[in-house]
């Protein structure tokens, strides 16, 4: 992700829709420091609002006060939608920046960035489980789910590596299901017990019990109906098991696809699933047509969850899609309950960032989400992905065996701290009296004895001792 340097910030960025707010803009750089003897120009507007003329001109007379350095003012943003403050010292170019509001239900989730689907070394990745997590840490990843095929065990180990010391990020339980006699691909997510050991240890009950549910889909073509029973069985141990089933990459292709299209509508039908798997670690041409697929069952009347997964076997940005497919999931926390309930609930959206372009990210899922996923990427995100590489390079250390415990434990809430701060639960920290009493001696020195300089011209200053 491209780091940009920025010279302002807001706090906070996120803020509750038809209430008064109060904003405060901080100066990233001490220098840039708001000056009460200055006269600034402010100025908000919301992007989603009707606009007659694109010669309409932004009005910049809203109130402000400085204090310590900071600009604030108190605003009521009417509705949910990203709004622009305009801001600078009058007849100067103005600073922009982002503040979005949200209605009470979204305001109360925190964002998260994840990845439900992601194999290791022990089924047919590359990498060891101890430095998967890691990997995923260090590309600003708040929360994976390793799913390696027919075993859980190895995503019980993932979490053990780390179980002597508090991470940031959460690893959840995962497996990747293939009911033998079905080319169908589920992720199991969450569950407490493994799905797929029951048919890899008991394959006669497995057989039994489908048999079963196939005596119950008497409306199901004859030559799907054994494949569905088994999509039936499965779901049914990963609900029991307390786990979310989503249906992944359909549109898979070894040689045909993995799925048929007229397959695929009697399964989005029964309405077994959690989620689909609509952003996927296959080709672009694939996803394109799960994003049309998962269109037409949501005109059909089966609207589902969706979510974004790499299905990385290799964990090198930019490889086998790892980084570059994920959902970002709006939960009460960053734990595995939070996040399946999210997802059930419809509170996610799966993303994809193509190849060559850091920046040109793109969302799908429901509107307010993926507006709002816009904003949190280039707002949000890009803040604490530096956290996260700064913890994920140490917990790479870690897993090698360097003592590096204690350190981790102290960067652990870093991210969650600053979640609090951007979405105003805390206050931001004041500016340092230290930092401003510093450029208050520059400011000295430039008054006595510096100069005006705009490009190679010089102008020197009345009280200049070169001027006498």
């Amino acid at each position: 992700m491209a780091k940009n340097h920025l010279r302002f910030c807001v706090f906070p960025a996120v803020v509750k829709a038809g209430e008064k707010n109060r904003i405060s803009i901080y100066p990233c750089d001490i220098s840039r420091r708001f000056m009460p003897d200055n006269e600034y120009e402010v100025g908000i507007i919301g992007l989603l609002d009707d606009m007659e003329s694109y010669l309409d001109k932004l009005p910049r007379d809203l109130k402000y006060e400085i204090k310590d350095g900071t600009l604030q003012l108190e605003f009521e943003f009417p509705r949910e939608q990203e709004y622009e403050i305009s801001f600078g010292k009058k007849g100067e170019k103005p600073n922009v920046l982002s503040v979005y509001a949200l209605e009470e239900d979204l305001f109360c989730r925190r964002p998260l960035k994840g990845d439900f689907h992601t194999h290791s070394y022990y089924s047919d990745g590359n990498d060891g489980v101890a430095s998967v997590p890691a990997n995923y840490r260090e590309q600003g990843f708040d929360f994976f789910a390793l799913t390696d095929h027919n075993r859980m065990y190895t995503s019980d180990f993932a979490k053990e590596c780390y179980k002597d010391v508090k991470l940031g990020m959460h690893i959840i339980n995962g497996e990747e299901v293939h009911t033998p006699g079905s080319l169908l691909h589920l992720v199991s997510i969450g569950a407490n017990k493994s799905v797929c050991n029951r048919y890899v240890k008991d394959p006669e009950a497995y057989e039994n019990e489908v048999s079963e549910i196939e005596k119950t889909l008497s409306d199901i073509p004859e030559s799907y109906r054994r494949r569905i029973a088994m999509a039936h069985w499965a779901c049914n141990e990963i609900h029991s098991a307390g786990g979310i089933a989503i249906l992944a990459h359909p549109f898979w292709k070894p040689y045909k696809y993995n799925l048929s299209d007229e397959f695929c509508d009697l399964l989005f039908k029964q309405g077994i699933f959690d989620a689909f798997e609509l952003m996927g670690g296959i080709s672009t041409l694939s996803c394109n047509l799960q994003l049309a697929l998962w269109q037409k069952q949501c005109d059909l009347g089966h609207k589902l969850s969706v979510v974004g997964s790499s299905d990385s076997h290799n964990h090198n940005f930019g490889v086998d899609h790892f980084g570059r497919k994920f959902s970002f999931v709006f939960a009460k926390g960053n734990d595995t309950k939070s996040i399946l309930d999210a997802v059930k609930n419809g509170y996610s959206v799966a993303a994809e960032l193509p190849v060559g372009n850091e920046e040109d990210v793109r969302f799908y899922g429901d509107f307010r989400l993926v507006a709002f996923s816009h904003f949190l990427f280039k707002n949000y995100f890009d803040k604490t992905f530096l956290l996260c590489q700064t913890e994920g390079a140490l917990m790479q250390r870690y897993a090698a065996g360097e003592e590096l415990g204690a350190v981790l434990d102290a960067l652990a809430p870093s991210v969650e701290e600053f979640y609090k701060r951007f979405y105003g639960i805390t206050s931001a920290p004041a500016l340092s009296q230290r930092s401003t009493e510093y450029t208050d001696r520059l400011l000295e020195a430039q008054l006595d004895s510096g100069i005006v300089t705009k490009g190679s011209s010089l102008v020197l200053r009345p009280n200049n001792m070169r001027n006498q």
